[in-house]
């Protein structure tokens, strides 16, 4: 797996990789990119991971026309919050 900024720096946040990883059901394929403005890495299949409040998150946008995406948390190693809501 190979990360990279979309800025061409130097990507960070391993523990993050390492976490989504963890929780994901899969690991996806293709090249993974990081934002370090907002501390998240996008893997190749479009998923946005970050570290939330309680855990770690998951958006993945869904194939609707209204922009729904889809909002999981996880926590220790579990599914712990699921919702749908409006993309920004």
């Amino acid at each position: 797996m190979v990360v990279r900024t979309l800025d061409g720096t130097e990507a960070a946040g391993l523990q993050l990789v390492l976490a989504v990883v963890q929780h994901a059901p899969r690991l996806p394929e293709g090249p993974w990119t990081a934002d370090l403005g907002m501390a998240a890495v996008v893997d190749g299949e479009g998923v946005v991971w970050f570290v939330g409040e309680d855990g770690v998150d998951r958006l993945v946008t869904l194939a609707c026309p209204c922009q729904h995406a889809e909002l999981t948390t996880f926590l220790d190693g579990a599914e712990i919050f699921r919702t749908v809501t409006v993309a920004s």
